[in-house]
């Protein structure tokens, strides 16, 4: 438990600790006014019963003295003012104090959120290498609203109601220790033993309910993003099974948290009436007279009108705590890799300059978790203004090069330098130079106008570098016959084009900046001959005034670059014009003769 709180505390990071002194002060308050209001129903209704207890206080009387209360009917008139306004406020005060609680809470929901989506979006490309979409997008919209509003929210009532309790009991145990000593020992008897017998039910249908909400949003999203191979396969029912078959053990977890939650009221309510007749018998088994049994009894019952729900709600809310505890561990994980994140981050600085080269030296490079180099030992150099080809089979190391230039991954050996400054130094510079192409482009269920300018404000788009990106990428024409023009609306990942199309959209995007360097992932590996005609011929559009990189296994894409590398098990083998390999390398004529 002790664990438990240091990682929570953590997570309540930014929140200062006077902002938690304060409102834990505030809380405490409220535990005060609800001992008031039940101190005052107990006078009010013992001073109107028999008004010489009134008398008997003596920093009372002048108080009665100045109102000239001297019988019953001026004790329930001015009794009756008096409890009204302190339940009214009273009960204002503890709405207010909801209010800020919520507040501080959902605050707290907000600020882990955005910690968590700032941190994936800043988290190297090798942690999304290694990390399943699920967990994150399972922390920034479930688990974190379940741990502000089922974790921080419960031990904030916690508190209040352990407060209250205290109060109460410390009230009673001065009026009636004995019978307080004997009635606090059996609650609390009764209470650990319940508790005791579903704790370890609690917390496995927690981590069940916990494992199974990252299972279903990771089932829906496979589902939904491959629905047309699924419809085609006939795998539908696959999916729809395990489906169904999580989504039963999420409600069986969530049912139980309910059904244990639900039963503790009617149970302390059972305990509650049992201890009233257990106190009457006790009180006349003393000799107790029955005036002072039936004043003892009322001073119980009105202390339990307000101790019970106070009871029920700090058992309802360990519990709930214990249920929801496992989210704790991969929120506080990725928040303090979020930290450390912070601390190391490379600074926003200005476009780095690039005049001459960019320098690839002796790099090296092995996945996470693989023992295996995806490179070895490659060096080479592309000059400012060429047109670079990298060729190669699947698997040779193509992508691999691509994406440790375009400074998403960080080489296990050598370096990268350009002008003779490695990019490591300035990656935020170096990547504002590169205009990416992938070869599957991202499309949202968006206008083709908002596509081009992906993450960028409607109202912060610049139109005419947008239609000249647009013209540059050859999509005017086809744009030119949408009835709706760049307003058209593609659908999901835009299903409503080609695959050619795709691909020019996806131009567009990277050169609406007009970046100096432009990189091609297999960006015709997709497409047919016709289609691929029309990229070609953008491509070389884009060629002009920039440093291409076209990553390939199509060698209709890269003939005309001015120079290409050829890649095999993750080393070159091969360098020179399209003409020179041809002539020179077997690998390379193996694939011009297969092509």
């Amino acid at each position: 438990m002790l664990s438990f709180l240091k990682k929570l505390k953590e997570v309540l990071y930014p929140a200062s600790g006077t902002k938690l002194f304060i409102l834990f002060a505030l809380m405490i308050l409220g535990a005060f006014l609800e001992l008031l209001g039940i101190g005052v129903i107990m006078i009010f209704v013992s001073a109107v019963a028999d008004i010489s207890i009134l008398f008997d206080i003596k920093w009372l009387l002048p108080f009665l003295n100045f109102f000239n209360i001297n019988n019953s009917r001026d004790v329930l008139v001015y009794g009756s003012v008096i409890l009204a306004f302190t339940f009214v406020f009273k009960n204002a005060y503890l709405v207010s104090l909801r209010y800020i609680k919520a507040r501080f809470v959902y605050n707290r929901y907000r600020n882990i959120s955005n910690r968590l989506f700032s941190f994936y979006m800043n988290a190297p490309y090798y942690f999304h290498l290694q990390r399943n979409s699920a967990d994150s997008i399972r922390n920034i919209s479930i688990e974190a609203e379940n741990l502000s509003t089922r974790v921080i929210m419960p031990i904030f009532q916690i508190i209040i109601d352990g407060a209250v309790t205290l109060a109460i009991v410390l009230m009673l145990f001065i009026i009636e220790p004995f019978i307080t000593v004997i009635v606090l020992f059996l609650l609390l008897l009764i209470s650990f033993l319940f508790l005791k017998a579903v704790r370890k039910y609690i917390i496995w249908h927690g981590k069940r309910a916990f494992e199974k909400r990252r299972e279903i949003i990771q089932i829906v999203s496979e589902g939904m993003g491959g629905i047309k191979d699924i419809l085609i396969s006939g795998r539908k029912g696959w999916f729809i099974e395990k489906f169904r078959s999580n989504i039963n053990d999420l409600s069986k977890a969530s049912a139980f948290q309910q059904t244990i939650t639900q039963s503790t009221r009617p149970v302390m309510e059972s305990i509650a009436v049992l201890g009233m007749i257990f106190i009457a018998f006790l009180l006349l088994y003393f000799g107790r007279p029955i005036p002072s049994l039936i004043s003892t009894l009322v001073l119980f019952a009105f202390s339990a009108y307000r101790l019970l729900p106070a009871i029920n709600n700090l058992i309802n809310e360990y519990m709930r705590v214990r249920h929801f505890s496992f989210i704790i561990d991969p929120i506080y994980n990725d928040l303090i890799s979020s930290k450390e994140q912070e601390s190391r981050q490379n600074k926003k600085e200005e476009r780095m300059v690039f005049k001459e080269e960019i320098r690839i030296e002796n790099v090296s490079y092995t996945y996470p978790k693989s023992t295996q180099e995806a490179l070895k030992n490659v060096s080479f150099a592309v000059k400012k203004g060429e047109a670079v080809g990298i060729i190669g089979p699947t698997g040779c190391g193509k992508t691999t090069i691509a994406d440790i230039i375009l400074g998403l991954l960080e080489p296990t050996k050598g370096k990268i330098e350009v002008d003779k400054k490695n990019i490591r130094e300035n990656i935020d510079g170096w990547q504002k130079n590169i205009g990416y192409v992938p070869q599957f482009i991202y499309l949202s269920d968006d206008t083709i106008y908002n596509n081009i300018a992906f993450g960028i404000d409607k109202e912060k788009i610049d139109k005419s570098r947008l239609l000249k990106a647009a013209k540059v990428a050859c999509l005017d024409d086809f744009v030119k016959k949408l009835p709706k023009g760049l307003d058209t609306f593609i659908g999901e990942r835009g299903i409503r084009l080609s695959g050619g199309q795709r691909q020019r959209i996806g131009i567009a995007r990277a050169i609406y900046y007009n970046p100096e360097i432009l990189v091609m992932d297999e960006a015709t590996s997709s497409l047919d001959n016709i289609t691929e005609k029309y990229v070609i011929e953008a491509i070389e559009r884009l060629k002009e005034g920039r440093t291409v990189i076209i990553i390939a296994h199509r060698l209709t894409t890269v003939k005309n670059c001015d120079i290409l590398y050829m890649f095999k098990e993750g080393r070159i083998v091969g360098s020179g014009t399209y003409k020179d390999l041809l002539e020179r390398n077997s690998d390379f004529k193996l694939m011009a003769d297969s092509a």
